[in-house]
C-alpha cells in the first residue's frame, strides 16, 4: 500500500497545521516548510537512534511551521493531546505510531514540498496543498 493510501490521516493533519500557518502568513516559503521538516526529520531520526536531541537553527517562519507540525506529530506518536478538555481528549486520541512510521510521513511530505516548488516555484508545494484545505481550515 502507498504511503499516501495508508497515512492519509496522519499526512492530512500535518498538511493542514502546515496551511494553516500559510492562510495566516502569505510570506511562508516552501523552503520555510522543507526546513521545518528537515528539523523534524533530524530530530525524530536521532531519537529513533538514541542520539539525543538536535541542535536546530531554524528560521522563524520555519521555527513556526517546525513547532505546530511537531505537535501534531507529537499527538499522533501519542504523547501528547492536542486539547486540555478530557471529553475531547479521549474522542480525539488516535491509535498512537511508532517513530519509523512518523519519519516515513514526514518525509513524503518533504517529498511532495520539494517536488511542487520545482514544478511550480517558492510557493508552488503551498498552493498545491492549499487546494485540498480550502473549505476544511
Amino acid at each position: 500500500m502507498k504511503v499516501d493510501e495508508q497515512y492519509l490521516d496522519i499526512l492530512q493533519n500535518i498538511e493542514a497545521v502546515i496551511v494553516l500557518i500559510y492562510k495566516d502568513q502569505s510570506t511562508l516559503l516552501d523552503l520555510d516548510v522543507e526546513e521545518a521538516l528537515d528539523g523534524l526529520i533530524r530530530l525524530y531520526t536521532w531519537e529513533n537512534e538514541t542520539r539525543g536531541t538536535p541542535t536546530l537553527r531554524l528560521s522563524d517562519r520555519a521555527r513556526q511551521v517546525y513547532d505546530q507540525s511537531r505537535q501534531i506529530c507529537e499527538w499522533r506518536l501519542g504523547r501528547q493531546s492536542l486539547d486540555q478538555d478530557r471529553f475531547l481528549r479521549e474522542k480525539l486520541n488516535p491509535v498512537a505510531i511508532t517513530l519509523p512510521e512518523i519519519l516515513l510521513c514526514l518525509k513524503h511530505i518533504r517529498h511532495s514540498v520539494r517536488f511542487w516548488n520545482k514544478e511550480n516555484g517558492r510557493q508552488g508545494y503551498l498552493n498545491y496543498v492549499r487546494q485540498f484545505f480550502n473549505n476544511t481550515v
